[in-house]
């Protein structure tokens, strides 16, 4: 288990090939199997989808790499609970949100409601006053899946003023978290995101203003 974490490290750094990473977390389930060590079989789930998230999606098996990553931390979450493993529930509630967020779909706004209905669940244990740095990665990955969501999934030609609102607000407490641990890259990678929306917003405020006026004239 801790020589994949080595070999992933060291694949990051373009030092090993990732598959040795992959094949040493399959060699460690062959013991940490789920009924007997449910904790490590999580974690070992966890990387693994994390390792093939790893690989370069450059080529016809991205799908299936993606999928596999769905798939691993679905199996881990079938063995660890709210109640009894709130860490590594939380943390493999986050990255299934952040798979399922980014994973290539033709069905990109359902896979953006499961990925939050994640989050969700993760910020039933992250939450600012116990754990602020793992809540504040989760409601900035959150803020992710609402900028990119209609206000109306079934109406997605209607916009998402009110998403990218709310997307600010996360972004914004986010930022806040990150400058106040020193988090740097991260608030700059966010204050980046906030920049974005503000710019849209505003022109999404322009057009309105100018269809009113526009209106009043006529």
């Amino acid at each position: 288990m801790n020589l994949g974490l080595v070999l992933q490290s060291l694949a990051g750094a373009n030092a090993a090939p990732i598959t040795a990473a992959i094949a040493a977390y399959q060699r460690a389930l062959r013991t940490f199997d789920a009924k007997a060590f449910p904790k490590e079989y999580a974690i070992l789930q966890n990387n693994l989808a994390t390792a093939f998230l790893s690989i370069p999606f450059s080529d016809e098996r991205a799908k299936m790499r993606e999928a596999l990553a769905v798939q691993a931390f679905q199996e881990g979450l079938k063995v660890v609970n709210l109640i009894d493993h709130p860490s590594e529930y939380a943390m493999l509630q986050n990255n299934l949100g952040n798979a399922l967020q980014y994973v290539s779909s033709s069905h990109s706004i359902e896979n953006c409601l499961r990925a939050m209905d994640a989050y969700d669940e993760a910020l039933k244990v992250r939450t600012r006053a116990t754990t602020p740095a793992e809540y504040a990665n989760t409601i900035a990955n959150y803020a992710n899946c609402l900028r990119n969501l209609p206000d109306d999934v079934a109406r997605p030609e209607h916009g998402n003023r009110k998403n990218l609102d709310k997307a600010l607000q996360h972004y914004r407490e986010a930022a806040e978290i990150f400058a106040a641990f020193s988090e740097a890259q991260k608030a700059g990678i966010v204050g980046e995101m906030i920049a974005e929306i503000e710019a849209e917003l505003s022109q999404v405020r322009y057009s309105d203003e100018h269809v009113s006026a526009v209106a009043s004239v006529q």
